[in-house]
């Protein structure tokens, strides 16, 4: 399991907001790290045939694209100053809603990033519409950056969900990759779910040991492959909302898989991926497979 190389550029989304200034230094340091390009985008979004019937200013996309060029000034300024070794910043107006440019644009990126921002009506409809669409129906792998959540120090420690499942699997590759690069440890981490077993049955005592030895050659395995690489490995018995969220509160990145089969299954559909996004603590990626 060597460090894979990016064959596409990183994306970043922005709007203006400081969570997506945010996104865009969590960008560049990511593009960084691969050696490959950053691609800022600013959706402008279309004035649909209803409204074309009233006042629309007629400098509306010129006052529009304005903005976008001021904006993707400010955030080009922000990913060079972050990362003046990134290999090539370029900035792009989309007249696009952004949930459809950004979904277009993932389908050419190694990884796209998102900020979002939770407090208020207007930014929770942002975080369920856009950063929600992005994680779950971009074809490359999508990272969430929450507001506030890089102004803690840094940890050290990446954290990885798996359960066995082709995602998770996926997932876990990426997560090395950026233990690696970012010489930070690694943490494994499965679900142990009793749910239906008798206490009493042989069964039961025998599922939870083999979760563990499984992960833990998993781990032992990996290390192998990168000895400098500190990685652990830990069987939990919580929701995996509850132990993604209390992994985030330590860890520079949670990794994940866009679905499973065991203790994650189901994670990013509904409610269940809308608290995660809520609460972790941490950036956030997904990883489909």
């Amino acid at each position: 399991m060597g460090v894979m190389q990016f064959a596409k550029p990183v994306a970043v989304g922005v709007d203006g907001s400081a969570v997506s200034m945010d996104a865009v230094r969590w960008a560049a340091h990511a593009a960084a790290l691969h050696d490959t390009d950053l691609d800022i985008i600013y959706a402008v979004e279309g004035v649909s045939a209803p409204m074309v019937e009233y006042s629309v200013p007629a400098n509306y996309f010129d006052r529009a694209g304005a903005i976008a060029e001021t904006v993707l000034a400010e955030a080009r300024a922000v990913a060079e100053s972050e990362k003046p070794d990134t290999p090539q910043v370029r900035t792009h107006i989309k007249q696009d809603s952004a949930r459809k440019a950004l979904l277009t644009w993932s389908e050419d990126s190694s990884l796209i990033v998102v900020g979002a921002s939770g407090s208020g009506r207007v930014s929770s409809a942002l975080l369920g519409s856009v950063a929600s669409a992005v994680m779950t129906h971009a074809p490359c792998p999508a990272v969430v950056i929450r507001d506030q959540v890089l102004e803690r120090p840094d940890t050290g420690l990446i954290t990885v969900g798996i359960d066995g499942s082709p995602s998770s699997l996926r997932a876990l590759e990426f997560a090395v990759d950026e233990a690696v690069l970012r010489s930070a440890a690694l943490d494994l981490v499965s679900i142990w779910d009793s749910t239906g077993f008798d206490y009493t049955d042989t069964g039961y005592a025998a599922a939870r040991p083999e979760i563990e030895r499984r992960l833990g050659e998993k781990a032992e395995e990996i290390h192998a492959q990168h000895p400098d690489l500190v990685v652990g490995a830990d069987v939990l018995e919580e929701s995996p909302v509850d132990v993604l969220t209390k992994a985030s509160a330590v860890s520079d990145l949670v990794v994940v898989g866009s679905r499973g089969h065991g203790g994650f299954t189901g994670l990013l559909l509904g409610s269940t991926s809308q608290k995660l996004l809520y609460h972790t603590q941490s950036p956030l990626m997904i990883v489909r497979d």
